[in-house]
């Protein structure tokens, strides 16, 4: 890329140091512009000194410090993307070595830069508790800098025990309180950390906790809370979760277990992604549902009063049919359907069963999208089911496999609805 009233510059050692530092300086800080900030520091370090001034007073909006990882791990040794070519593994010791490297980089960049705020720090490596003392340092300059949004992801190809995971700090920051968005994926979040975090950080809307085996009781409350979305995932140490936030408008949680939550305000909240069971006392409120429904039994549902759009996700619909059936008959203003049968186990009729009973019809329900259709008799059923009571349809989406015989089907079910738009991707 050309910079406009600028020479062609070559680099030939020291002579090359020379010419570049002869260019004006509004020429170099254009040059500057066009390097990532995490970068800006490798590329000028061996350049004069007055490089590295206008390095150190270039405003940035952000730092994102991610490097290609390692993909594969055998008995001790990782592989990354060039090893897997050439067949070669990287030792454990390798990998340390790849930290010291990684460490040193941000800590030149963050460091060094003198800018006075920073809008955003990104980091994501093998990092745990053994550099603790570094990134509890970034912390502190990125909060120094009025950061808006931290996001912290240390994964590990290796068993990592939970005393190893790097802690997030259980103390005030100066300019903790500009936070906007926190997230941290593979990073020891306490529930009394969590709980800091809450209470010192009035801006906070955004809260996204993954992988952390140090939740047990996590808490969210607080009157004056600013929080509107919640995402807490995969920490397999929970027991139970409370919520109290006026705010909230979003809420998901994802676990291989079910755990009992409890929502006791939570007067805005109309997204829910949820994994287990269901918190009938919010019921009414849900615009949005999106549920998972391999761990979840058949209840008595509530009515959805306000849900306007509903996903669920299965592995197979074969024994998750009254289930599905409860879950539409109980939303009668629902007007996007979504299913995505992530898993195709052993597939039985179960219409019969789910259709003793008189099928509700639904006036408000327009779209309904199928994810992973295969043609299945269980599938054509309740595909059959839903043309059925869908008495409005305005459009049905088919993705999966169709071959000409699961595509015909397709066609002749459509001849239940006219006027509908069939989609077959």
């Amino acid at each position: 890329m050309e910079l406009p009233n600028s020479k062609m510059v070559k680099h030939d050692g020291n002579n090359g140091r020379d010419r570049i530092s002869e260019l004006p300086d509004d020429v170099l800080m254009g040059i500057l512009s066009f390097l990532p900030p995490e970068e800006a520091v490798l590329k000028t370090s061996f350049l004069s000194h007055r490089w590295k001034q206008l390095w150190e007073s270039l405003p940035v909006s952000g730092f994102n410090f991610r490097v290609p990882l390692p993909v594969c791990c055998r008995g001790g040794h990782v592989k990354n993307l060039k090893d897997l070519r050439d067949g070669k593994y990287m030792t454990v010791e390798d990998m340390k070595r790849e930290c010291s490297k990684f460490v040193e980089w941000v800590n030149n960049v963050m460091i060094s830069h003198q800018g006075s705020t920073i809008d955003e720090l990104r980091v994501r490596f093998y990092l745990d508790k053994d550099s603790q003392r570094y990134i509890d340092k970034w912390i502190e300059i990125a909060m120094r800098k009025q950061v808006k949004k931290l996001e912290l992801d240390f994964p590990s190809l290796l068993h990592r025990p939970s005393n190893a995971y790097y802690p997030f700090p259980k103390e005030c920051f100066p300019g903790i309180e500009f936070l906007t968005s926190l997230c941290l994926v593979n990073v020891g979040v306490s529930d009394e950390a969590m709980e800091f975090v809450l209470s010192n950080c009035p801006m906070l809307e955004t809260l996204h906790l993954k992988n952390s085996p140090l939740l047990i009781h996590p808490k969210v409350s607080c009157s004056s809370l600013r929080l509107k979305h919640l995402n807490i995932s995969h920490s397999e140490s929970i027991q139970t979760i409370e919520i109290s936030a006026p705010n909230l408008v979003s809420f998901e949680y994802h676990k291989l277990r079910k755990v009992p939550f409890h929502i006791w305000y939570a007067p805005k909240l109309t997204e829910l992604d949820y994994s287990n069971w269901l918190d009938f006392n919010i019921a009414y409120l849900l615009v949005t549902l999106r549920l998972s429904l391999f761990l979840m039994d058949l209840p008595r549902f509530p009515k959805f009063t306000s849900l306007r759009n509903l996903t669920c996700i299965t592995a197979s619909i074969d024994n998750r049919l009254l289930l599905l059936k409860s879950l539409i008959e109980a939303s009668p203003l629902l007007h996007k359907f979504k299913l995505l049968i992530k898993d195709h186990k052993e597939f039985k009729s179960g219409i019969e069963e789910a259709g003793k009973e008189e099928a509700q019809p639904n006036k408000y329900l327009k779209e309904v999208e199928i994810v992973g259709f295969l043609g299945q008799p269980v599938e054509v059923e309740f595909v059959t089911y839903l043309l059925k009571i869908a008495i409005k349809l305005e459009k049905i989406l088919i993705h999966g496999k169709l071959e000409r015989m699961t595509q015909n089907l397709a066609h002749q079910l459509m001849k239940n609805r006219p006027g509908a738009e069939l989609v077959l991707l």
